[in-house]
């Protein structure tokens, strides 16, 4: 397998170009190449949605599969803060842990109480547009209409959100993994999109 170019973003703050540090491992590279796309029944199995949640159980709870994926070296490497996390370091022994680690936020991300204020819904890379300028959006390699991402069926979003701006928040391992309402509200629907799996690891993208 050739190996991966750098990923490189600007830094909102410095306007710097900054290169990001990728936690990815050989088996989830290899089970994700370019042959997913014209995979066997076998190969399809092996990357199905029940196979994925063995080897995110696998790779992402247990000890066994922080040695093996090197997951126990990654804070360190990646540069996370683990100062900023509610619970000591050493509790923190497994990679699901770090991503989903308590952050002391009133500390370490203070909240502006001006109501009117949008508040990101997570630490995470950001790319904004609109769907008045696109129709689709180049996620994971594949292409997703807006009519795809919000559900075919769903007609009452399909109009309320038709020609409207988006948000994508990618979460990446130096990121905690927790959303946050931006804004105050109700949550009134909750649906699955059924489709295919895809791999939320950089390196397979």
């Amino acid at each position: 397998m050739n190996p991966l170019p750098p990923h490189q973003y600007i830094q909102r703050e410095t306007a710097r170009i900054q290169t990001e540090h990728l936690f990815s491992d050989r088996l989830v590279n290899a089970l994700y190449s370019d042959t997913r796309e014209r995979g066997s029944h076998l190969f399809r199995a092996l990357t199905s949605a029940r196979m994925s949640s063995l080897l995110g159980f696998l790779t992402y709870d247990t000890l066994v599969g922080a040695k093996l994926s090197g997951a126990g070296h990654f804070s360190r490497k990646l540069g996370i803060d683990l100062s900023e996390c509610v619970d000591s370091p050493e509790t923190l022994d497994t990679p699901r842990k770090v991503f989903e680690r308590k952050i002391r936020y009133w500390a370490c991300r203070p909240m502006d109480e001006d109501p009117s204020v949008v508040v990101s819904p997570a630490d995470a890379k950001m790319l904004v547009g609109s769907f008045s300028k696109t129709s689709q959006i180049f996620l994971k390699e594949k292409f997703f209409s807006f009519q795809a991402l919000l559900g075919e069926g769903k007609t009452r979003w399909l109009e309320a959100f038709a020609d409207g701006d988006f948000a994508i928040f990618r979460l990446t391992p130096d990121k905690y993994h927790y959303n946050h309402l931006p804004v105050s509200g109700e949550v009134v629907d909750i649906y699955d999109i059924p489709g295919t799996y895809y791999p939320c690891n950089p390196g397979a993208v």
